[in-house]
């Protein structure tokens, strides 16, 4: 009764689904070849989500010696990059050797959502090498889902890339936006609950607010030494400017509904079990 009930109209019956989920591949632990893992001191996973200030906090742990948090599971690299692997064996290769820098730290960047498709195949925190967890996130939310939105219609992510459409505003894509960041932090939260792991909590605002005791905290967590230049830059340029502050007006005024609490339930697939 309970699995005809089950049983989806013109769907996959409801005893395939479960043969499914019990005999589903398990993910399996990369071996590190000695080369590359006798080069490895420790690892930084800056787990985040989209527009959170990751690009800036990259650019800033590069120039201390703090490894090179770049989207080595998907994302950005493989849209910058063609001939970037597609098998997350060969990514995490990849994210151990040039993500590395000469001090022995290695680092990634890392979405929930490219987390959720690399662990139906690989057992990520397994096969990193001593890897220490940076939850890096940003108190103004409606600032990030508007800033995706406007860097997801431009294709212009970073300061130093070029726009390539003018920016229209559309309150519905930053909504959405919203909703994607809101799951992609409960997503993480849920995660490290979950799994009784320990993190350093940072926001963007802290980042920008005093970058150099950031540094320090991420650098004690990884128990090693920064590198400190004279200047203390990442190579980027806020872009935040007068259209979003006009585009957070306009949200308000048509979206603010204080006296609704409507909630949702979200998840990303395969995520959270």
């Amino acid at each position: 009764m309970v699995l005809e009930f089950l049983r989806p109209a013109g769907g996959v019956p409801a005893e395939a689904m479960i043969a499914m989920h019990l005999f589903r591949r398990r993910a399996t632990t990369v071996e590190i070849p000695p080369d590359i893992l006798s080069g490895i001191r420790v690892g930084i996973l800056v787990c985040t989500s989209p527009r959170s200030g990751s690009n800036h906090l990259a650019g800033l742990m590069a120039s201390a010696g703090l490894g090179y948090p770049l989207e080595w599971f998907g994302g950005r690299r493989l849209l910058e990059r063609p001939d970037y692997p597609r098998d997350p064996r060969a990514q995490l290769l990849r994210a151990l050797t040039e993500g590395r820098s000469s001090s022995g730290v290695y680092a990634v960047k890392l979405f929930a959502s490219q987390y959720a498709r690399v662990a139906k195949t690989l057992n990520l925190p397994a096969s990193l090498p001593n890897p220490r967890y940076v939850r890096l996130t940003r108190t103004d939310l409606l600032g990030q889902a508007i800033s995706w939105t406007r860097a997801r219609q431009t294709r212009r992510f970073r300061s130093i890339e070029v726009s390539h459409t003018p920016p229209r505003y559309d309150g519905g894509a930053i909504a959405q936006s919203l909703e994607r960041i809101l799951m992609e932090n409960l997503a993480w939260d849920g995660w490290f609950a979950k799994n009784g792991l320990p993190c350093l909590s940072l926001t963007y605002e802290q980042i920008q607010q005093d970058p150099r005791a950031s540094l320090e905290q991420i650098a004690r967590l990884a128990d090693v030494e920064p590198v400190w230049e004279a200047d203390l830059k990442s190579g980027l340029e806020i872009q935040r400017d007068t259209i979003n502050d006009e585009w957070r007006k306009r949200f308000l005024s048509e979206y603010a509904d204080a006296p609704s609490f409507r909630h949702h339930r979200y998840r990303i697939r395969g995520f959270l079990r």
